[in-house]
């Protein structure tokens, strides 16, 4: 029970990987709360894991400021960007351009913003991410940057907050409910191909990224990190 008497806040919970990371910060022994802009899926998230539900729209300041008030006090805040399409840099004018850098860097600027006066000063702060804040190539120029600026606010973040600690866990192929919309042959063909890009030969599970979730909130020396967690795939020449 490591985590015992601590609060977590996890914002970002209606998908498979948040739903496995906040599973095992709960069998580590910490309350958790878990966050939906829809009240009514915060409520289904909280009551099939056992944890509380909280309605929040992260791209809007004034929901943000209420979460921090009804919550109080935390000892740990979780906040998982999910990728938001493909984008050749050059592909789209300015405005549609800057949601890539609002949808990843500035909602999280604005939680953990919200989050320093109810933050433990012992606690912490871990961002889940992608595999794309490495891989650069055409499709995911856009992707790559704005995921690259929110390791840099990372680093920033556990520099000015010091004692607080902040890192990244940064995901590669997670194997989950998520790509159920394949039909079975096309996700084998898939799960094949993500397999043979790792050097371990297996695939990333929501349970493994909860695993290390729960070693960042609890190594108190360990802060400003990019952790990733893909089974080696970062090292592969090829991928």
């Amino acid at each position: 029970m490591r985590l015992q008497d601590s609060t977590v806040l996890c914002i970002g919970g209606n998908n498979a990987t948040m739903r496995g990371v906040a599973a095992a910060v709960l069998a580590a022994g910490a309350q958790v709360i878990i966050t939906d802009p829809s009240a009514k899926n915060a409520q289904q998230i909280a009551e099939e894991l056992g944890c509380i539900g909280e309605q929040a729209d992260i791209a809007e300041e004034v929901s943000v400021r209420r979460l921090f008030k009804r919550t109080g006090s935390i000892t740990h805040l979780l906040i998982m960007i999910d990728p938001i399409g493909y984008s050749h840099v050059f592909d789209m004018p300015f405005d549609g351009a800057s949601l890539f850098m609002n949808s990843k860097l500035w909602v999280t600027y604005r939680c953990i913003l919200h989050a320093r006066p109810v933050l433990d000063p012992h606690g912490s702060i871990t961002l889940i991410t992608s595999e794309y804040d490495q891989c650069m190539n055409y499709d995911m120029a856009r992707t790559h940057m704005a995921f690259v600026s929110v390791d840099a606010l990372v680093q920033a973040t556990a520099t000015s907050l010091a004692p607080i600690r902040c890192n990244v866990i940064r995901p590669g192929f997670v194997d989950s409910v998520l790509w159920d919309f394949f039909e079975a042959e096309e996700r084998k063909v898939l799960r094949q191909h993500e397999q043979a890009q790792t050097l371990t030969g297996t695939l990333v599970s929501p349970q493994d990224i909860g695993t290390v979730a729960v070693a960042l909130m609890t190594a108190s020396a360990v802060t400003g990190v990019v952790i990733p967690v893909d089974g080696g795939k970062h090292l592969k020449p090829d991928s």
